[in-house]
């Protein structure tokens, strides 16, 4: 609620209020420097707002770092990946969080297990194994989107998703994003597409130039 963030000679986010309902597909529409990525980084913590407030489930929070973010249960699936390449897909999922087993040592096969169930459940198919160098970019999207759901994220961030993606990988995605939804996840799409919102959007929130246009 009256969310405001600006930049020198740039006022970003402009007393900017945004409410997601819970389960629901909710899309951000606007052009290039309309304040839609930089208000979506606000909530998942990379920035501090000027001033605002931002309200969970009905209660106020801060949100002062990507890791409270994901405390709160939100994950973002950012448009420039953010995964090693000589890494394999669990290896990536778990960095920053990785379990040991008694030994202390990194215990990957029950992170596999993990991964893979996930995979499965959210139709992703993605293989726990592979390294990222070997697989297409639209499975490395893929593995973003397990990285929010191993972190129990409920909110979930797509930030314009379908940039890096063949008309296919397009397709895909979006019955993802329905599966998502099918499984009671919220979701915030950012997009400057008209046929994702009409194909998946339940609700399309409108900025332009910092401002709140409508809903």
């Amino acid at each position: 609620l009256g969310v405001t963030k600006t930049f020198p000679g740039v006022v970003a986010n402009d007393k900017r209020n945004l409410s997601v309902r819970n389960n629901e597909v909710h899309a951000l529409l606007g052009e290039n420097g309309a304040g839609k990525s930089t208000l979506m980084s606000i909530l998942f913590g990379s920035y501090d707002p000027d001033s605002g407030i931002i309200k969970i489930r009905g209660k106020e929070v801060k949100i002062k770092d990507p890791n409270a973010a994901t405390a709160l249960g939100i994950g973002m699936v950012h448009q420039h990946f953010k995964l090693v390449h000589n890494y394999t897909v669990t290896e990536n999922i778990v960095l920053g969080i990785e379990s040991t087993n008694a030994l202390g040592m990194l215990d990957l096969k029950k992170a596999e297990k993990r991964v893979a169930e996930l995979s499965e459940k959210y139709g992703l198919q993605v293989n726990p194994r592979d390294k990222i160098e070997d697989i297409t970019v639209g499975m490395q999207q893929r593995v973003e989107i397990l990285k929010t759901l191993y972190r129990n994220a409920d909110i979930l961030i797509f930030d314009e998703p379908s940039a890096v993606l063949t008309p296919q990988e397009i397709d895909e995605l979006m019955d993802i994003i329905r599966r998502l939804k099918s499984e009671g996840k919220t979701i915030i799409l950012i997009t400057h597409k008209l046929k994702e919102i009409k194909a998946v959007a339940e609700r399309c929130t409108v900025l332009r130039r910092g401002k709140y246009i409508g809903t």
